[in-house]
C-alpha cells in the first residue's frame, strides 16, 4: 500500500498571506512541515500541493531547491487539484495537511494511518480533542478519485475532505480517533498574526524543534501561559466556518 502526504498550500491565504514562506529558525513554514512528516514511518512520499497562479512562484521555486516534490494545480476548486495530482502520483492513500501546521506530528499522522487500514476505512481524521496544530485526514485514494468535483458545493471543493465528513452515514466509512485527553485548549495552527506569535515564540525558544513530539510541545505552552494566551481567543476552524457562512448567505465559498 502506497501512502502520500499531500500537503496543501499557496502564497494567497487570505488570513495570514504568505505565511507558508514565513522564516522560522531560518528554514520556511513549509519546509518545516515537509522535514516533520519526513520523520513519518507510514508516509511514503510527500508532495506539496499548490495553484498555479503566479504569486506561487517563490513558494515552487523554495520547494524545487530543497528537493520536494510540488504539483500546481485549480486555484479555486482544491479538491479537483487533488485528484489531478493523484494521476501524477499515484498512491491507494492520502494523508491530507495544511500548510498552516509547522507542528504537525509524525506520530500522531502515523496511528492515523494505522487506524485508517485496520478499520478499513475510507475517510479518517481526529477528534477535536487533538491541539490544533496537528490536524491530519487519510482519504481512500480510489474513493477521492471517484468523486464528481465540479458538481459539489464550493465548500466541498474546498475543504477536501467535508464531503466525506458529511457523508459518514453509509456512503462512506469514516472514523474519528480518538484522544485521551481533551487538548482543544492548545492552539498552534497558523492562520493569523497571533498564531503567528506563538509558533515564532516556540521556535525562538527551541532550536530542536524538529524533534519536538506532541507531548514536549504542549509542555512549552504549559510552562509559558503568556504566549500561550495569545491566541486563545480565536475560533477553532476559522476557515471551514467562513466558508460555510459565505455559502448560506452567498452561494460562494473562498480557499
Amino acid at each position: 500500500m502506497k501512502v502520500l502526504a499531500f500537503v496543501q498550500a499557496r502564497m494567497g491565504s487570505t488570513r495570514l498571506p504568505g505565511k507558508v514562506m514565513k522564516s522560522l529558525n531560518d528554514k520556511p513554514v513549509i519546509i518545516h512541515i515537509v522535514e516533520r512528516l519526513r520523520l513519518s514511518q507510514n508516509i511514503d512520499d510527500i508532495v506539496v500541493l499548490t495553484s498555479t497562479n503566479p504569486e506561487n512562484k517563490e513558494l515552487i521555486e523554495c520547494l524545487q531547491a530543497y528537493g520536494v516534490k510540488v504539483f500546481a494545480g485549480d486555484e479555486e476548486n482544491v479538491l479537483a487539484r487533488f485528484q489531478a495530482a493523484l494521476l501524477l502520483y499515484p498512491a491507494d492513500a492520502i494523508v491530507r495537511i495544511t500548510g498552516d501546521s509547522p507542528l504537525v506530528d509524525p506520530i500522531i499522522c502515523d496511528q492515523l494511518i494505522d487506524a485508517f487500514y485496520q478499520e478499513r476505512a475510507d475517510y479518517a481524521y481526529l477528534s477535536e480533542w487533538f491541539a490544533e496544530g496537528v490536524d491530519c485526514e487519510v482519504i481512500s485514494a480510489q474513493k477521492l478519485k471517484q468523486l464528481d468535483s465540479h458538481s459539489l458545493r464550493p465548500s466541498e471543493q474546498e475543504h477536501v475532505t467535508l464531503h466525506f465528513y458529511e457523508n459518514n452515514d453509509g456512503k462512506f466509512q469514516c472514523i474519528e480517533m480518538k484522544n485521551q485527553q481533551d487538548d482543544s485548549h492548545y492552539r498552534y495552527t497558523l492562520d493569523s498574526f497571533e498564531d503567528w506569535q506563538v509558533i515564532e515564540a516556540l521556535y525562538q525558544a527551541n532550536h530542536n524543534v524538529r524533534e519536538m513530539n506532541y507531548q514536549s510541545v504542549k509542555s512549552f505552552f504549559d510552562q509559558h501561559p503568556e504566549i500561550k494566551s495569545l491566541n486563545q481567543h480565536i475560533e477553532r476552524n476559522q476557515g471551514l466556518a467562513i466558508s460555510l457562512l459565505q455559502e448560506s448567505e452567498f452561494g460562494g465559498g473562498s480557499e
